[in-house]
């Protein structure tokens, strides 16, 4: 099972294809810090059906990879995690409590990182798969999808991210704007908080702070990878040979 999605803030993505207001879940909370061996290896989570319909929600794993652009892709990460229950069918104004558990590696050098995918189907499908297991076949629709964030974090990872390039390039316009390039080199993610960046061009000093850096500002770097933002070049300032620095 692979897919692929677009990242957005506060780790959180719903999809909601052709879908009535009678059809809606919770899925609470959306982020969970897991320990990887330990009582802290398990989690609790809780769907929650605020409509009066009963609804069928499945719940999976998959494993979070970004690339430069940050844009996310995932694969089936069932074999390290086990979830109890993985399917659920809720009444109207029911809560389900899911308890996640790690089973993966219980000493990793670096935070890894995972999704939680929490998926509204139509609810005949989970009853016919109650009954007759092999007929569940083909393509499925998903009425609604959370996506959480799931990390496994081990004690003493931080993160540790370093300007890897600042290039000048142009728009389809002819406009210019600047390509900053970011390593996370440590071992847990960094979040960008309030992102400001401190430039030398062409001798002038320049600064740019986290309002005038929204794209930047709370963008999440994953341990051990890169992230390139843009950031549009005013006329009236110069071009030239730059260097910088930055803090979040």
């Amino acid at each position: 099972m692979n897919f692929l999605f677009r990242q957005i803030l506060l780790t959180l993505w719903l999809v909601l294809a052709a879908i009535s207001p009678a059809f809606a879940f919770e899925l609470i909370p959306i982020s969970r810090v897991f320990a990887p061996a330990g009582s802290g290896s398990t989690q609790s989570y809780r769907i929650v059906n605020d409509k009066d319909e009963p609804i069928a929600v499945e719940i999976s794993v998959v494993t979070r990879s970004m690339d430069l652009e940050g844009k996310e892709s995932y694969t089936n990460a069932e074999d390290d995690f086990l979830i109890y229950p993985s399917q659920i069918i809720l009444e109207g104004g029911q809560t389900q409590a899911v308890r996640v558990t790690w089973l993966g590696e219980p000493n990793p050098e670096r935070e890894l990182t995972y999704r939680l995918l929490a998926e509204q189907l139509p609810i005949e499908i989970l009853q016919e798969t109650e009954e007759k297991p092999e007929q569940r076949k083909g393509q499925i629709k998903v009425l609604l999808r959370y996506l959480g964030s799931i990390y496994i974090r081990p004690e003493n990872v931080e993160p540790e991210v370093v300007l890897d390039r600042l290039q000048w390039q142009s728009t389809e316009d002819g406009k210019n704007e600047l390509a900053i390039t970011l390593h996370n080199q440590g071992t847990a993610r960094a979040v960008l908080k309030n992102f400001a960046l401190q430039l030398t061009v062409s001798g002038e000093k320049i600064e740019l702070l986290p309002e005038q850096l929204k794209n930047i500002s709370n963008e999440v770097i994953l341990s051990g990878n890169k992230r390139r933002f843009t950031i549009p070049w005013s006329s009236g300032l110069p071009v030239g040979e730059i260097e910088g620095s930055f803090d979040f």
